[in-house]
């Protein structure tokens, strides 16, 4: 179990500083200031911390990093998103309709089988860009395909806000 906290530690710091270095780089993110990195915290399943880091004006990359202290279990998930910013007209604010595609990856650490479970997510959901404040609220769900260790439907969901840095 100690290895296990180890390397999840580990894959934590390095999505951590994978994500934060990008957000140094200046301007063109969705903001009305250029900004391209968020941070902040999601909840629902998963309850955790969450980053977005925008690749141009109408796509980005979020991920998520979660830890249930009870049963032990860490989750992490990516996603590829395209942001329609005309679905509503909320000027000055921006009010984005998103659908994307991504994985998870999750480990149990209290089940003696099948501690590992991955598969496919297609979230789709909706963001408001403030243009008052460095702030982004978002909902989403995630209807998604478990395949380790057995092809099983599941169905996520949440509600956050990041920082935008």
């Amino acid at each position: 179990m100690r290895l296990y906290r180890v390397l999840s530690t580990a894959v934590v710091l390095l999505i951590a500083g994978a994500l934060v270095q990008p957000a140094a780089q200046e301007g063109g993110g969705p903001g009305h200031g250029g900004e391209r990195f968020s941070l902040g915290l999601i909840v629902g399943y998963p309850t955790g911390i969450s980053a977005k880091y925008w690749l141009a004006e109408h796509s980005a990359v979020d991920a998520a990093l979660a830890w249930n202290f009870q049963s032990e279990r860490f989750h992490i998930h990516a996603d590829y998103l395209h942001h329609f910013f005309e679905a509503f007209d909320v000027a000055p604010d921006r009010l984005p309709l998103y659908l994307g595609i991504g994985g998870n990856f999750r480990v149990r650490g209290d089940a003696p089988g099948d501690s590992v479970r991955s598969g496919i997510r297609v979230p789709l959901g909706v963001s408001f860009l403030s243009s008052e404040l460095p702030l982004e609220a978002f909902g989403e769900v995630v209807p998604g395909l478990r395949i380790v260790p057995g092809t099983e439907f599941e169905l996520w969901g949440g509600i956050g806000v990041r920082y935008r840095f």
